[in-house]
């Protein structure tokens, strides 16, 4: 407990902005790079995607909790989004039960704090408890608990915050906050795995009790079920945490670890195959999650496009292998003069886990094995130096990376592969608690044959940077000069070096004066945390209050007067995407990497624009970013009019106003720098259409049906935006409609409109199709007059439903089926962990 609050209290100190009312987002960047706030703060060029992801969707999500609904849809963006399907959205995560209670902000900052706090104590858990056995062992030696050989406690405390408080999870908690709560179940399946195997087999005594409460204290005190039931549920739970590759990665270490533990017995034993349905179980309790989100990305653009030169130009160039001597040595996006080469970005390509862990890891590794501490324990370490060295590579431009990159591994193959960084870290942080330990444990000076090389690499740095001041040496001149570049890496070699010399130093006087050994120890654990510290406080983001999502008087009339009409910002009154489900403005765009493609496609489409061509992968829109002439374009426009655009926000330049006053919109209001104009020739959102048609005839021939109705549907688009389409009487349909409507008056009213139902009562006197600008996914469901319809794919994205003549009250719904085998399977499967964990055991 006293090593918990520790890490308890680590963490706080690096969010200690926060008890002076801060937040830890980055609302300078929100309200200065953004319309329509309209600010000029200083602000960090981190935090994008917390902004324009995680945080507003979190306002969704507990929106729909606080109701004592699943927010399984999200009305707000892509013109209807499945919420919880997306993988990002993280809805049964465990800590969400905080949500209920606490604000936004406050829960932000639980997400933001805990994973420092549970990576760390897991971390230390693992390390403390390592049994220094491997895949030598015979079944029988794990019947006997062996406690010679375990870790030091601060050598477990080393390791520990080395990869809790690693650059890794500090840097990817501050851009993708769900990404470090998937990883930081690692070493909690690793402290079960090693319990389950080590600990001895007890049985139940006859005189105790049968009471339920009886089992749960005997279950928790002596029986080795319990680790299992910790493998399953911290499996599932890195499934909830919301970042699919990294579990995905997660899931094969543990793999290759119980390879490691047990060789061939992981297939022969019942040991191995209770461990392994011990991780299956786990995924089949996420089976609510993984069925939907399986759904979203078979049916979203990053299933079906493979941008193999776009994966490719993230792979980190060799020279990035420099940055594990000093995390900024080609600068900070925190700072503004990051200048690596490639494409990745600053936190997508941090390599760096620590001066003094990098010297006891290294030291791990090469020292002599005579020693019976590194005898017994020379797989485990020849077992996290390959695996660390092998994921790390993955993450370097090498032929073997690219070769990766080729394979259709779902998931792992269309992401980037940078996401593998935490197993390195996570390798090279055990190793750096081995090599500790074996420092405090040996009199040896073995240390100084690893100390020495590194600071050769130091001097040879230091020295080439000299050249590349004063004798012009090439060097990198991206973004500054040679010279200007050189002077950043100068500058960002201070602290780190200072670090080595430090820890270092400090080595060596405990090797020469053992006495010392302690409190040296304990001074390079504080260096560490000093770095660790000064290293989060140069990339953390913390803003006032005032300045996340603040109220605007654009944004507040559009709330106010939008109904259920959809806006849009063009030119330098583009608002981003995602905010819109912050302040609950529809809103047709939207940008995740897990979304419907149909729609992305059609958004993309327009006149003489190839739709085989789609490669976008995360953003779907209407245009109009950089100017407005790119909304105004006759098939934009049409877009715009048929999601029921009604409200556009402008900023206040002449042309643009007059521009968009000449093509039917009207200016409403105006505040500041920015005006919002009415679309005066929107399209409602719901009405009758008169007729239909199907999708075009292709020239091909000799196609199979399958293959014939795909080429249909793709040249779809065409017939939308043929100059004679009547887009207000006139349906496409992918299949034939039951009824045959015909051309007569009618009404429509939508009479309830809220985020997984829609009531509209119609009227007319001739039969007619319903079209709703809603987008078109599997789970909606429609009755009309209390009777099941089938919704019809209309307009190559939306809904629609046929009417035969008269009076109707129609309703939409959305009820998942894969949501709710997904539920089922999540239930039987907790169920059967219960029975299998609580059931009593037979003598």
């Amino acid at each position: 407990m006293r090593v918990f609050l520790l890490f308890v209290l680590l963490s706080l100190a690096l969010f200690w902005p926060i008890f002076l009312g801060k937040v830890n987002l980055n609302g300078n960047l929100l309200v200065s790079f953004y319309a329509p706030y309209g600010q000029n703060l200083p602000f960090k060029n981190t935090g994008w995607d917390q902004l324009r992801i995680y945080f507003p969707f979190y306002k969704i999500t507990f929106e729909s909790l606080k109701k004592f609904t699943t927010p399984l849809w999200n009305p707000y963006a892509f013109s209807g989004h499945p919420h919880m399907a997306d993988f990002q959205t993280a809805v049964f995560y465990p800590l969400n039960i905080f949500g209920l209670v606490l604000s936004q902000v406050t829960f932000w900052h639980l997400l933001r704090i805990t994973p420092m706090i549970l990576a760390a104590f897991f971390t230390f858990l693992y390390l403390k408890n390592l049994k220094p056995f491997d895949s030598a062992f015979t079944l029988t030696m794990i019947r006997h608990r062996n406690e010679q050989g375990k870790l030091s406690g601060m050598a477990a405390f080393f390791g520990a915050l080395t990869f809790g408080f690693s650059p890794f999870i500090l840097t990817w908690g501050e851009e993708v906050v769900m990404s470090v709560h998937s990883i930081i179940w690692l070493p909690l399946i690793l402290i079960a795995i090693e319990k389950f195997l080590t600990s001895p087999l007890r049985h139940p005594e006859r005189s105790e009790g049968s009471t339920l409460l009886d089992r749960l204290l005997r279950f928790a005190r002596n029986d080795k079920r319990l680790y299992l039931a910790v493998i399953a549920l911290s499996t599932s739970f890195s499934f909830f945490g919301g970042y699919m590759q990294t579990t995905i990665y997660l899931f094969i270490f543990v793999f290759l670890y119980l390879l490691l533990k047990l060789g061939k017995n992981l297939f022969l034993s019942a040991l191995g195959w209770k461990l392994m349905l011990a991780l299956i179980l786990g995924t089949l309790i996420a089976g609510v999650q993984l069925l939907p989100s399986g759904e979203l990305f078979f049916l979203g653009a990053r299933s079906q496009i493979r941008l193999t030169s776009t994966l490719t130009a993230f792979l980190l160039p060799l020279e990035a292998l420099v940055t594990l001597l000093a995390p900024d040595f080609f600068g900070s996006a925190a700072t503004w003069n990051f200048f690596r080469s490639g494409v990745a970005q600053y936190y997508e390509g941090i390599i760096f886990f620590g001066v003094a862990a990098l010297i006891f890891a290294l030291f791990a590794i090469f020292a002599k094995k005579q020693k019976s501490f590194l005898q017994q324990r020379a797989k485990l370490i020849q077992f996290l130096a390959i695996v660390g060295v092998i994921a790390l590579s993955l993450t370097i431009d090498l032929p073997t990376t690219r070769l990766y990159l080729m394979l259709p591994i779902p998931f792992l193959s269309s992401s980037i592969a940078n996401r593998i960084l935490f197993v390195p870290a996570f390798c090279l942080s055990a190793l750096a608690a081995i090599g500790f330990d074996l420092w405090q444990r040996t009199a040896d000076r073995q240390i100084f044959r690893t100390i020495a090389p590194l600071a050769f690499l130091y001097i040879l740095l230091i020295g080439y940077l000299a050249g590349v001041r004063f004798f012009g040496f090439p060097y990198f001149d991206k973004g500054l000069s040679a010279a200007g570049n050189a002077m950043i890496s100068a500058r960002n070699l201070v602290v780190p070096f200072g670090v080595f010399v430090a820890s270092s130093l400090l080595i060596v006087v405990a090797s020469y004066r053992s006495r010392y050994k302690g409190v040296c120890a304990a001074a390079i654990i504080a260096v560490a945390f000093l770095h660790t510290f000064y290293f989060s406080q140069k990339y953390f983001s913390f803003s006032n209050k005032k300045n996340i999502f603040p109220q605007n008087a654009i944004l507040n009339f559009i709330q106010k007067n939008q109904g259920i009409w959809r806006s849009w910002g063009v030119g330098r009154g583009y608002f981003e995407t995602n905010f819109a489900s912050q302040y609950g403005i529809f809103w047709p765009g939207g940008y995740d990497s897990l979304n419907n493609r149909s729609y992305g496609e059609f958004t993309y489409s327009g006149k003489d624009v190839d739709i085989s061509q789609f490669s976008f992968r995360a953003d779907a829109g209407l245009g109009g970013k950089d100017k407005v002439s790119e909304f105004l374009r006759e098939d934009k426009r049409r877009i715009a009019d048929l999601l029921g655009v009604k409200y556009v926000i402008v900023h206040k330049d002449k042309d643009d106003e007059e521009t968009m006053a000449k093509n039917n919109f009207m200016k409403v209001f105006e505040d500041g720098n920015f005006g919002v104009f009415e679309n005066l020739q929107v399209m409602p959102r719901a009405f009758l259409a008169s007729n239909y048609e199907g999708p075009p005839h292709p020239d091909n021939t000799g196609l199979s049906t399958g293959q014939l109705n795909k080429i249909r549907r793709k040249l779809i688009p065409q017939k939308l935006f043929a100059s004679d389409f009547d887009w207000r009487n006139v349906l496409v349909l992918e299949k034939p409609s039951p009824v045959s409507p015909q051309f007569g008056q009618g009404t429509v009213n939508i009479l309830s409109y809220r985020p997984q139902e829609v009531i509209i009562k119609t009227r007319s006197n001739q039969p007619k199709l319903l079209f709703l600008s809603d987008n078109y996914y599997p789970g909606w469901k429609a009755e009309v007059d209390g009777s099941r319809v089938d919704i019809l794919r209309a307009n190559y994205t939306f809904r629609a439903v046929p009417l035969v003549p008269g009076e109707h009250l129609v309703r939409f719904w959305y009820d998942s089926e894969v949501f709710k085998i997904g539920l089922v399977i999540s239930l039987l499967s907790l169920v059967i962990l219960g029975f299998v964990t609580l059931k009593p055991k037979s003598r």
